[in-house]
């Protein structure tokens, strides 16, 4: 019995002090220089990991990627993945992860190391990165050109992984340009670039008998910040095999977008001989110079650049509450893409005259010119002019800000002559058009028989008529209201896409009740989970460059970096040192109107 009663006792205590796990793992132990790979760390048996920041290594790039909570094979582990790219040849010792588990400090084992061999260098091989020469202001919207020069034929390459730091760069803002390249063009082919992939244009040059290949393609970069940035190296690696002779020369040789190189870094063709080259760009410097305070306009937005704007009106005759069009140009811009255009229901000449619907169609790109369509109603009949519209931008070669505005429009507006709905919305205090009036002949004088004061007289007719009605409207009345119960049944991926938004605003709103982690950890579920139950994700797995993918062509930039500091926000007390960022009544105040707008948009 006493045997028992200890094997009880030593099994309690064993279970009350049960470590928490944690190992790490790679899948090989043999890379090349400029080859990325995954370094995931294991933990099991933690409620709560909070990782310390990335450790620096010179050997090594290394990047966080994710958090994650359970796997198929460990549904209670949380696991931690980082990005790792080896930037010098031989044997590397991977650098020591710290982490705090359930109130732990745990650290990874410091005899872990990696074998990194240096891939061939092959003449003619070159990787370009072309920036501006001269400094640039912040704000200040410039293009990044990469040109990758191969004198070995593109057929012969079965994967390529270019490693671009400046696409994930918390300095600059990256945006894409509009004209580069269509899909359908014969020169447009797809490159995969930074665990993305974009449309890059192909062509060639015979010099000689040198027959060369070239990849190119452009980006759109803004700074965030002032300051000397030095920008590292781009990086290409690339596995090749030597294509038969008859394939070698490519005149002939089609892009195939959006996909041709397959990336099978990993897999050696049967009886094929592989081998790896890496280029590199070299490291650059980019001066940012701060906006002068001095002279800013007190509603200047950011803008960056001269550019010309021009109103014209139809009708120039109407009604109130009748709608106006406003066709807004804004030409000689040199990067419409990045153009925000100011709000006129955030101008007080327009709200006070004008009615303006909150929704407004985003701008229609032709060349430097940008074309936006906005709806206008007059409140008023006393409404005679339509009022310049102001956009304030800084103009980095005078160096100084300048207003740009259209011509004041006159309009004539005339009374309603129908009242309508929207006469009862935009109508303010006056006193109501239909009063009662008093009548002295009494209520006999407003009708023409005395039949019509008998209750009984209609009974039949009425209640044919309730009769006919009821039915069919208490079975529509039914057809509504199963309406998400039916579809929830017939398409659940969309049930869950329409309650999305309604689900996040009960999230959102228990968030302000908590505090500390517990109201950040709410806000990033709230966020998360819209996103998942609106695009049919997985809440706690996707990552902001999946999402932006799916809805950047819906969604404007101004609000895609607002809800890229806002998952960054959410993320970075988990992998990161508390940093100067934005507090978490901020991020709260922020996420719910950002959602709102980002509804919105996704159901236009």
């Amino acid at each position: 019995m006493t045997f028992f009663r200890i094997t009880l006792v030593l099994s309690l205590i064993s279970s009350a002090l049960a470590e928490v796990k944690m190992h790490s793992s790679i899948a090989d132990k043999s890379f090349y220089v400029g080859e990325a790979f995954t370094y995931e760390i294991l933990i099991d048996g933690a409620k709560k990991v909070t990782p310390d920041e990335v450790p620096e290594s010179s050997d090594l790039h290394i990047k966080f990627l994710e958090m994650t909570q359970g796997r198929e094979d460990s549904p209670t582990s949380i696991a931690l993945r980082y990005k790792l790219v080896p930037t010098q040849p031989g044997y590397i010792a991977l650098p020591v992860f710290m982490l705090e588990a359930d109130g732990e400090q745990m650290m990874t084992e410091e005899e872990q190391s990696i074998k990194v061999a240096k891939p061939e260098a092959l003449p003619g091989l070159v990787l370009t990165r072309e920036i501006p020469d001269s400094p640039v202001y912040v704000g200040q919207p410039f293009h990044v050109h990469y040109q990758w020069q191969s004198p070995l034929p593109l057929i012969g390459f079965r994967a390529i992984d270019f490693t671009l730091p400046l696409f994930h760069s918390y300095d600059f803002s990256v945006r894409s340009p509009h004209a580069w390249i269509d899909g359908n063009d014969k020169a447009a082919i797809g490159l995969p670039v930074s665990n993305n992939r974009i449309i890059a244009r192909h062509s060639s040059k015979e010099n000689g008998e040198l027959f060369l290949n070239y990849v190119s393609f452009t980006k759109i970069l803004m700074a965030k910040s002032a300051g000397e940035k030095t920008l590292s190296p781009a990086t290409l690696l690339t596995s090749y095999v030597d294509p038969p002779d008859h394939k070698k020369r490519t005149r002939g040789w089609k892009t195939n977008y959006p996909s041709y190189f397959n990336n099978n870094f990993f897999d050696t063709p049967e009886g094929e001989e592989y081998k790896k080259y890496f280029v590199s760009s070299p490291t650059q410097k980019l001066q940012v110079l701060p906006l002068p305070e001095a002279g800013k306009p007190h509603d200047f937005l950011g803008q960056i650049g001269a550019r010309k704007i021009r109103v014209s009106a139809t009708p120039e005759i109407v009604a109130v509450g009748d709608p106006i069009t406003l066709t807004i140009e804004v030409d000689e811009c040199d990067f419409p893409e990045v153009l925000e255009f100011p709000d006129l229901d955030e101008q007080l000449a327009f709200t006070r005259q004008f009615a303006i619907p909150s929704k407004q169609s985003h701008g229609r790109i032709e060349g430097k010119k940008i074309t936006y369509i906005r709806t206008i109603r007059p409140r008023a009949q006393d409404v005679s002019v339509i009022p310049a519209i102001r956009l304030p931008y800084f103009d980095p070669v005078t160096q100084s800000y300048i207003v740009g505005e259209s011509k004041a429009i006159p309009i004539t507006v005339k009374a309603s002559e129908v009242a309508t709905a929207y006469d009862a919305q935009i109508s303010g205090a006056g006193p109501i058009r239909n009063q009662l009036e008093s009548n002295d002949q009494g209520i006999k004088a407003n009708i023409t028989s005395l039949d019509a004061l008998d209750g009984s007289a209609q009974s039949k007719t009425r209640w044919w008529i309730l009769s006919s009605v009821l039915p069919p409207l208490g079975f529509v009345c039914f057809f509504l209201g199963t309406r998400n119960q039916r579809l929830a049944i017939s398409n659940p991926i969309q049930a869950r896409s329409n309650i999305a938004y309604s689900h996040f605003l009960k999230n959102i709103d228990s968030a302000s009740n908590l505090s500390g982690e517990g109201q950040l950890d709410q806000i990033n579920h709230s966020v998360r989970n819209y996103f998942a139950d609106k695009l049919n994700l997985t809440a706690m797995a996707h990552t902001y460059a999946e999402l932006v993918t799916l809805i950047s062509n819906d969604v404007k930039p101004p609000e895609l970096e607002k809800l890229e500091i806002l998952y960054h926000s959410c993320e970075a007390p988990h992998y990161r040192a508390q940093t100067n960022g934005p507090s978490d009544n901020d991020i709260l105040a922020t996420s719910k109107p950002l959602i709102s707008t980002i509804e919105k948009a996704l159901k236009a």
